[in-house]
């Protein structure tokens, strides 16, 4: 590997978070982060596209729904390619807030958190559930990019962490905490789909209640023309669920 395209590499992971080098392995630069449960490799192929590998066997089964397989991989990873600097640069960030999210990465904070207040009774049960759902938020923040599900808006302030199967339904806290089990939510949106107003079918197209009045949808920004724009079978199990207990034909 030249001392250009390393350089690049580097600079690519540290800027990412990525900033434990662990030296190079089979062609593959390797690294580590201080703060997720994932190493990352990087490398090119003979196109001059860039590779980079995930040990983590959740980020790469999301990744590989969204990006193409590398044509050769590091053993123990799952690894893709990035055609240009800017796609390597977003898809270090995605490994990076996807090894941060998913389980049972969200629980362990969550129990870090409770530890730190000891309290007991109907206050200890308050501060659990505002802690929960401060995590939970966090964590599909990180899932989604910041952004609303359906709608790409981005401004934090308008966006919810709205629950498939809600907090009071599910039978643990490592189900309450998954981030398969949220959507990052507009406001409107997170509102109808807490009240069963809407939902959404296997391949993320939206369903409206009949009970959401035709003025009421205009008004909200609320469309048929909507969808998720990601989806997988962990969410789909959760959405199946909302549609049959919390969704109002």
């Amino acid at each position: 590997m030249d001392l250009s395209l390393r350089n690049r590499l580097e600079k690519s992971a540290l800027d990412q978070g990525f900033s434990i080098p662990l030296g190079e392995s089979d062609g593959w630069l390797v690294f580590q982060a201080h703060a997720v449960p994932t190493r990352l490799v990087l490398s090119s192929d003979a196109e001059g596209r860039y590779l980079v590998g995930t040990s983590h066997r959740g980020v790469g089964s999301e990744l590989s729904d969204e990006l193409q397989i590398a044509p050769y991989a590091h053993e123990g990873f799952d690894c893709f390619v990035a055609p240009s600097s800017s796609d390597l640069f977003r898809i270090i960030g995605r490994i990076w807030s996807l090894a941060r999210s998913l389980p049972n990465e969200p629980l362990a904070e969550f129990e870090r958190l409770l530890k730190e207040e000891p309290s007991t009774t109907e206050v200890e049960r308050l501060r659990k559930e505002r802690i929960g759902q401060n995590v939970f938020r966090s964590a599909l923040m990180d899932y989604w990019e910041k952004s609303c599900a359906v709608t790409g808006v981005q401004n934090p302030t308008l966006l919810r962490a709205s629950h498939i199967i809600p907090w009071a339904t599910c039978e643990s806290d490592e189900e309450r905490l998954n981030v398969h089990n949220g959507l990052l939510l507009v406001a409107t949106l997170d509102a109808a789909f807490d009240a069963g107003l809407v939902t959404f079918e296997d391949d993320g197209r939206i369903l409206i209640s009949g009970k959401l009045s035709e003025r009421d949808r205009i008004s909200s920004g609320i469309g048929n023309h909507m969808r998720l724009t990601r989806m997988n079978d962990e969410v789909r199990k959760r959405l199946a669920w909302h549609r049959k207990y919390l969704f109002q034909l």
